[in-house]
């Protein structure tokens, strides 16, 4: 069977802008990022893999909240790679590292 992977990326780019307003041309970044990031996957692996971004001030508030606490306490830099729910990467959306991960999951044929 075909194994899917979810990436979510978790940002929080209301909360940053408000301290500082070079943070909201990086919010808007990581969005632009996180698209790249799934057109990219959607043409490497069609239908196997789902790019999700989540503006944890806009979306999810039921969600995430352990995320939400390490992000208050300083632990995570925003934005925050989850891959099939499991954090990888914080503070940056490398596509490289983050495309190694898919190949590994893939590679390992473990269903979804």
């Amino acid at each position: 069977m075909l194994q899917r992977v979810h990436i979510q990326i978790l940002d929080n780019p209301t909360e940053s802008a408000l301290f500082d307003d070079d943070s909201a041309e990086i919010a808007d970044a990581n969005r632009i990022l996180s698209e790249e990031l799934s057109d990219e996957m959607n043409y490497s692996y069609p239908s196997v893999v789902f790019v999700e971004y989540i503006d944890l001030f806009m979306d999810g508030e039921d969600e995430f909240d352990d995320i939400r606490e390490l992000l208050r306490v300083g632990a995570l830099q925003p934005p925050v790679v989850l891959i099939n729910g499991m954090l990888k990467v914080h503070g940056g959306i490398p596509a490289t590292l983050i495309r190694k991960e898919v190949d590994k999951l893939l590679s390992e044929g473990l269903l979804h």
